[in-house]
């Protein structure tokens, strides 16, 4: 798991120089007037516009993605999201669905990160979340990257 905000992102470049494509489709199409939808980025990269009101933490489950890195990046409002290390503790509530790439688990996040408008987290495979915790409107942007991209 990575937590920045875009105003960074030159430093995640030298880290992974490949998010260039990422950072410059957040830079140069995402503002609070952009329209929920779901935008093809490049090389198998998409994000998804949306606009949502958060629930209790509780109930909330954590989630983790096989093929996926997310990059979940705040437009406007403030987040919550629980997180957890995926580990052979885990308990399984919806099994892993390869059509969606998710699985959902029963545990309990290790931490929670509050993000505000700017802000971004990168949760890789074994990153379990729960986002959209808290309350208040949130909108955000999900950019969705083939794991293999970066690998």
């Amino acid at each position: 798991m990575l937590i920045s905000s875009v105003k960074n992102y030159q430093n995640i470049l030298k880290i992974f120089p490949k998010l260039d494509i990422v950072f410059d489709f957040i830079t140069n199409n995402i503002s609070d007037k952009t329209l929920e939808s779901r935008y093809d980025v490049s090389d198998g990269i998409y994000a998804i516009v949306q606009e949502c009101e958060p629930k209790s933490a509780n109930d909330r489950l954590l989630e983790t993605h096989k093929k996926y890195i997310d990059l979940q990046y705040v437009i406007s409002g403030r987040e919550k999201i629980g997180w957890k290390f995926v580990d052979k503790s885990f308990k399984i509530h919806k099994k892993y669905s390869i059509k969606k790439d998710i699985a959902f688990f029963t545990n309990k996040p290790d931490t929670y990160i509050k993000l505000k408008k700017g802000e971004f987290v990168l949760f890789f495979p074994e990153d379990a979340h729960a986002p959209l915790c808290g309350d208040g409107t949130v909108k955000k942007c999900i950019v969705k990257i083939p794991k293999d991209f970066l690998y």
